[in-house]
């Protein structure tokens, strides 16, 4: 169980203590990973019940209450075999996969319910659905899980139990590890929000999400900068994002938290600093900021950062970013782009006088001659070499990247240079490769503030049979890869710019002949844009 699905179910816990309510689980293709995650916590003994796991369902009967019902529909209807006369198109309603996702929401309401009544508890969840790598329905290849929270007392009787939500999560893969851990993150997060939907003491100090609709932007709000008072009245009502070197603050691996006015109320002091970072367009015009703690842990010096925030965890933003909603992507780095100049930018350089912050974080004044100064985006090319024909690619392996992972080439472009022309020099220098002339085509910008880049992405291409020649002060390996190679490691799914998870990846599936970077990271939009073109 990595740390931040941990901290999903620490925060389910603390969330059940506060309220004093109590629960149990039930659970099909997640094999006990709800169950054993919640016990795992501190404190669990005195909210959680104990649960069941109905994995065999020839011998899952005495797991299932002894219920008939509830054994029998767990079985049924099974899905078709191909040449069975069902449809086998995942776009027709009545095809098998379509079929067996119903009857687990028939199953995990029933199931949830019964559990809830049987063991007396405020809430159950039901888990029902697939998670790989084979599968019953013939055309069926990821994982799904379908997930029921049933309660007690939301009917006007105290002692009515009813399904209160139900959600369906679907992975892209059938890696049964990665979709238990997917399903049980989601589980303990569905109950967690139902829970704090139906007490409103705790609405007011939970982490909360950023909307993921994409007609929700950014508002930068730019003129609200300089406006002191707006701001101060804007705090209490604010969402805030934290970030702690080159870390920040996740509520879970595909969420970031986002703390309340309370939340944060110990962290708006002089050694941390807040920087405004705009509100939502929609109409909550929800305000934003960001807080960079600087001076070690609030509480004490530990270096277990799980204790800063209950129920979330800090990560690295530049591996665990990509993983995030657009939205959500685009606050994080905005707010790591200024936290790194804030850090980095402390002199004036036409005087060599201190700077002082102003216009809430966002701009700096020298405090002898007054000049002002506000963060800077280097120019960065990268761009994915494809072979003449279009059937490969050329990508690359640093010093830096786990084992096996490779991606597109890249560099700063240099004073007085062109983008083009850093494309040319950069495949030449790294890979001794000499692009076509006149075939670099612009696809697309990223911001990457590691520390201050801007990313301006492009495609080339190149006679393939030229000789590598690999500079091996930047590079450790440079290869043409086909089209088979690079699709398949494009269905590893995580943070797989980290070691552990690289290494994990490769341990799951031997015969990966690389990995590429995830989605949401410019170097994967033009990997992805390549192995489209070359359908």
């Amino acid at each position: 169980m990595t740390a931040l699905t941990s901290s999903s179910f620490k925060r389910l816990v603390q969330v059940l203590k506060k309220s004093k309510k109590t629960c149990t689980v039930v659970e099909q293709c997640c094999g006990g990973t709800i169950n054993t995650s919640i016990m795992a916590q501190p404190g669990a003994s005195s909210v959680f019940y104990g649960g069941s796991i109905a994995y065999n369902t020839k011998k899952a009967k005495g797991l299932l209450l002894n219920d008939e019902d509830l054994h029998e529909s767990l079985m049924s209807p099974s899905p078709s075999p191909s040449g069975a006369g069902a449809s086998s198109s995942k776009d027709d309603s009545t095809s098998p996969s379509n079929d067996y996702i119903q009857s687990k929401f028939d199953w995990t309401a029933k199931t949830s319910v019964a559990f809830c009544k049987a063991l007396d508890t405020d809430y159950a969840i039901a888990e029902g659905g697939a998670a790989g790598p084979t599968f019953g329905p013939d055309d069926m290849d990821t994982g799904f899980a379908v997930l029921s929270v049933a309660g007690r007392g939301h009917g006007g009787d105290d002692d009515s139990v009813k399904v209160l939500k139900q959600k369906v999560v679907h992975s892209t893969h059938n890696n049964r590890e990665q979709n238990m851990r997917l399903f049980a993150d989601a589980a303990s997060k569905l109950l967690t929000e139902v829970i704090e939907g139906n007490d409103d003491s705790l609405s007011q100090t939970s982490s909360v999400s950023v909307s993921d609709d994409t007609n929700v932007v950014l508002d930068r709000a730019t003129a609200l900068r300089s406006d002191p008072q707006a701001l101060v009245e804007m705090e209490p009502q604010a969402k805030y994002v934290i970030v702690k070197k080159n870390e920040i603050l996740f509520r879970s691996s595909t969420e970031l938290a986002l703390l309340s006015h309370d939340d944060v109320a110990h962290l708006k002091n002089d050694q941390n600093q807040m920087t405004f970072l705009g509100r939502l367009s929609d109409e909550s015009k929800t305000p934003l900021f960001g807080i960079d703690i600087l001076k070690g842990h609030v509480s004490g010096e530990s270096d277990d950062k799980d204790l800063l925030f209950d129920g979330c965890a800090f990560a690295d933003t530049r591996t665990n970013a990509p993983l995030l909603p657009p939205l959500q992507n685009e606050l994080a780095l905005h707010m790591m782009a200024y936290a790194n100049w804030q850090r980095r930018s402390c002199f004036c350089a036409s005087c060599g006088a201190p700077l002082t912050l102003i216009h809430a974080g966002t701009a700096q004044q020298c405090t002898a001659c007054k000049a002002l100064s506000w963060p800077r985006q280097d120019p960065s090319m990268i761009a994915s070499i494809t072979s003449r024909c279009g059937e490969r690619i050329l990508l690359a392996r640093s010093k830096r990247h786990p084992p096996k992972m490779h991606t597109v080439l890249a560099g700063f472009v240099e004073a007085g240079e062109t983008f083009e022309a850093a494309v040319a020099r950069e495949t030449w220098e790294e890979t001794g490769i000499r692009i076509d002339e006149g075939s670099v085509q612009y696809i697309g910008s990223q911001p990457w503030p590691f520390p201050q880049s801007c990313m301006i992405a492009f495609t080339a291409t190149a006679d393939e049979n030229q000789p590598l020649n690999i500079d091996e002060n930047e590079l450790v390996d440079a290869k043409w890869f086909d089209r088979h190679d690079v699709l398949a490691a494009t269905k590893v799914e995580g943070a797989v710019m980290q070691k552990e998870v690289a290494e994990a990846a490769l341990a799951e599936d031997p015969t990966l002949s690389l990995l590429v970077p995830p989605k949401r990271v410019i170097a994967r939009t033009l990997i992805d844009t390549w192995l489209q073109r070359s359908q």
